[in-house]
């Protein structure tokens, strides 16, 4: 009986919490990058004739974000469908924000499955041990409260496209080696991870600006660490030798799993290179910069130290009362994420300079460490659960459900922040002039105030698209 009812209290806590970010991603107004990568703009049109960069190869030519088709591509196809499909139950102007909030709470549930399962090794959703862990990564998803220090979905829905979507697609990836190699068990459907994984590879690395340089890091810090171990398992004499006997007592699923996803990112990276929204500023004044992108998110606000304090509590304690197997396991992950993070913020720089992240490190950057840090939470805290005694469970379980608590309740929402944009839609779709002058004064599809009628040129096609209007009408603010 008492099993039933916690269970179903996490089940309920789960809903509960889905359905409130559901309501959050709601209420946000649209971004100003939406137009032009719907209907689409001329450089994204761009992006979309050329999928995989060939461009670049044969013209050394730069664009805009040649190596990120399938965010642009993805993001197109879902609102060339999904809003009109919904205009079937609700008026067009409703169509467009559910179609937003419907996106960001699929990616966002789709995130917390994927970390869930990499925490348990199970793909039973229904498992005890699963809900556990779904409710534990469930609040640190954090939408309004602490979403600018620690943000994973982001408020902007093409952020969302281009930077936890992504991000999902990578965790699915790697999913069968996190089963094979931490949990040790054999993954399921191994065929088709055969068939599809390649090609996976390739989408994974032509999507987002974060995934080659994590995929990079990724490979090269689990191929030196077992070539490191090999070295001193190996027999050979001799440097050469020994090195060569290293490499080749590498799991060849490794070379499955990161040979090629490697490479494809090493391309993607080359492409890049050519991305005509590059901002050239010296390297030594980006790394300047740097100090203060990692003191923002640490200092301002106290979700990310909370975080961060939790997880160094729970390798502490597993470090000096856990030396079991599955306890150096957990220790050992956590020093592998430190060293990614630090490669990885060291590395950022190098991604190049965009003037609205002038300290280089922001939340959206900072996502891959984030959602390492969410990981290593669940971890650490369900192997805490199941192997801590009774009598130090009654004062460790409070801790962490108050933790919960504490990121549940600082995640508040005024449901209203799209409140002023969907009048000005309104305004616009009722209006009888081909141009409209706006009464209210805030932003509608864009990221600042729209001065000339022509500058809605591409927003009003949207907008005639998605059936708010019966014609193109551009629009200004007062």
């Amino acid at each position: 009986m008492k099993k039933q009812i916690i269970y179903s209290i996490l089940v309920l806590f789960l809903l509960a919490d889905l359905g409130y970010s559901f309501a959050q991603h709601l209420s946000q107004p649209m971004d100003g990058d939406m137009a032009n990568n719907i209907v689409p703009g001329s450089d994204v049109q761009t992006v979309l004739e050329n999928p995989f960069g060939i461009r670049v190869i044969t013209k050394h030519q730069s664009y805009l974000n040649p190596n990120r088709f399938f965010c642009h591509y993805t993001m197109k196809e879902y609102f060339e469908v999904i809003p009109l499909f919904l205009q079937k139950f609700v008026q067009p102007i409703d169509s467009i924000y559910l179609s937003c909030a419907f996106i960001k709470i699929i990616i966002q549930l789709t995130l917390i499955i994927l970390l869930s399962i990499a925490i348990t090794g199970t793909f039973n959703l229904l498992k005890t041990d699963f809900l556990i862990s779904a409710v534990l990564v469930t609040p640190l998803f954090q939408s309004e409260g602490y979403q600018s220090y620690m943000g994973i979905i982001d408020r902007s829905t093409t952020y969302s496209f281009f930077y936890a979507l992504p991000c999902a697609f990578l965790l699915i990836y790697f999913l069968p080696f996190i089963i094979q190699y931490y949990h040790e068990k054999k993954p399921v459907a191994q065929l088709l991870i055969y068939i599809l994984w390649i090609p996976l590879a390739l989408v994974i690395c032509l999507s987002g600006p974060l995934n080659p340089g994590i995929v990079l890091i990724f490979s090269l810090l689990l191929f030196s660490s077992n070539i490191n171990k090999n070295y001193f398992k190996s027999n050979q004499q001799g440097f050469f030798k020994r090195i060569q006997d290293s490499v080749l007592r590498i799991p060849k699923s490794y070379w499955f799993y990161l040979l090629p996803i490697s490479l494809f990112s090493l391309y993607s990276l080359y492409i890049g290179r050519y991305n005509s929204t590059n901002i050239n500023i010296p390297l030594s004044e980006l790394y300047s910069r740097l100090p203060a992108g990692i003191y923002y998110p640490v200092t301002k606000k106290l979700g990310f130290p909370v975080l961060l304090l939790i997880n160094a509590i729970n390798q502490i304690i597993i470090y000096k009362y856990f030396k079991t197997t599955e306890g150096k396991k957990i220790t050992s992950i956590f020093k592998w994420i430190g060293i990614f993070a630090l490669v990885y913020i060291l590395l950022l720089p190098l991604g190049g300079f965009r003037d609205y992240r002038p300290n280089v490190l922001r939340y959206d950057t900072f996502l891959p460490i984030t959602l390492s840090l969410v990981f290593m939470f669940g971890i650490s805290t369900l192997f805490l659960f199941k192997n801590l005694t009774s009598i130090h469970r009654k004062w460790y379980v409070p801790v962490i459900c108050g933790i919960l608590l504490f990121f549940t309740i600082n995640d508040e929402e005024h449901f209203d922040k799209n409140k002023c944009e969907r009048s000005a839609l309104k305004e616009i779709s009722e209006s009888k002039g081909n141009i409209v002058r706006l009464q209210s004064n805030c932003n509608v599809l864009s990221w600042g105030k729209i001065i000339k009628p022509e500058d809605s040129q591409l927003n009003s096609q949207l907008l005639y698209i998605w059936k708010v209007t019966k014609v193109r009408k551009l629009y200004y603010n007062e």
